[in-house]
């Protein structure tokens, strides 16, 4: 599959603001690199998981930091091509494809560039299926590939290589100290492994998922049809598997947010549109992490939560909300892999500090 045209550049960025659940880095600087590359008449090649050598070389390239500085470090368009260089030459092995260790927001579309400006194929897989805060936080990590080797840097040309670590929890705690010394917004290359190591541990078609929901919204505006219920049906597919729901209809009445510790931090106080009385709590840390109506929670990490707009149903990132804006407020069932004891273990609610079990959301809210 290949992507060579703004309107498929807009579907991904749209689905992939969706799938990044708040966070995930605004991915408008990486739609504009990517759509560069177009211009100047390259394409990206996606490939799927089954197209991969056993033994191909392959690579996740993320950015790493707080989204609500991202507008403060513009993407040089040579730094993460020199993070790669530095993979190759400190392995001195040659990088077969880029596969996205989120498929959220910005992390999803700086590959697809790199991709197109290298001429390297970009895997249609991903270690999340959504978007993640921690670098362990992926399927990679929690079934035995390791995050180091790892190279950061920034748009200035400071480079760090994380040779060794003794986890790779202790990988992140490295990378988010260095993380605050480059200024909160560095690029990094990591999660060096094999085409059937990727095959084992990724979650498949997850950047083919976020065009699919690009596209449903953009065709429903133009059928001037429900795009709401249109993005619903397609997240929400029991034919294949999926879950999802509305799980409130309001207006923003309260953000309190903070940049601390390379993190995002925020509280956002809805109310109902219908009954003003009602209120919906969200808390992130970089994404979204619970919500919670009038105190009861309606859905939690590892499951998705999104935020459209009301009228258009475009997917909003958690740095543009602000208050008095009309939205819906969506969940969404994760993959069947993120719900697994192992998996939990490292992204469940417990590793946020929120002190209860995971339920999935089609239990949650099967009594409301």
């Amino acid at each position: 599959m290949l992507i060579g045209d703004d309107e498929t550049v807009r579907d991904l960025t749209r689905g992939a603001v969706l799938l990044g659940t708040g966070g995930g880095g605004d991915p408008y600087i990486g739609q504009l690199l990517l759509q560069q590359e177009i211009r100047e008449g390259r394409s990206a090649r996606v490939i799927g998981l089954d197209e991969l050598a056993d033994d191909a070389f392959v690579v996740s390239v993320a950015g790493i930091g707080a989204p609500t500085v991202l507008i403060e470090h513009l993407q040089a368009r040579g730094v993460c091509e020199r993070l790669l260089a530095m993979m190759e030459r400190h392995l001195d092995r040659r990088i077969d494809a880029i596969v996205p260790a989120e498929v959220g927001g910005m992390n999803s579309v700086i590959p697809l560039a790199l991709g197109a400006q290298l001429g390297l194929p970009v895997v249609d897989a991903d270690g999340m299926g959504r978007a993640f805060p921690h670098i362990e936080m992926v399927t990679f990590s929690v079934y035995g590939n390791r995050a180091c080797p790892m190279v950061i840097g920034n748009e200035l040309g400071d480079t760090v290589l994380i040779e060794q670590a003794t986890s790779d929890r202790k990988v992140e705690d490295i990378a988010r100290v260095v993380t605050g010394a480059l200024g909160a917004m560095v690029y990094g290359v990591l999660y060096p492994m094999s085409g059937a190591e990727l095959r084992r541990t990724a979650i498949a078609n997850s950047l083919s998922y976020a065009m699919e929901i690009g596209r449903g919204i953009r065709e429903a505006r133009s059928a001037s049809s429900n795009p709401v219920a249109a993005l619903l049906g397609i997240v929400g597919d029991r034919s294949r598997g999926r879950f999802a729901c509305e799980l409130f209809d309001g207006k923003i009445i309260d953000i309190q947010r903070e940049t601390r510790d390379g993190w995002h931090l925020a509280t956002v106080t809805l109310a109902g549109l219908d009954d003003s009385a009602q209120r919906l709590e969200l808390l992130l840390q970089n994404e979204f992490l619970v919500a919670r109506q009038d105190g009861r929670t309606l859905c939690m990490v590892p499951d998705l939560i999104a935020v459209v707009d009301r009228e258009t149903a475009e997917p909003i990132n958690a740095e543009r909300l602000k208050y008095g804006q009309r939205l819906k407020v969506l969940g969404l069932a994760a993959q069947e892999i993120m719900r697994r004891p192992e998996c939990l273990a490292v992204f469940g609610p417990q590793a946020f500090g929120i002190d209860e079990p995971f339920v999935p959301i089609e239990n949650l809210v099967a009594g409301s």
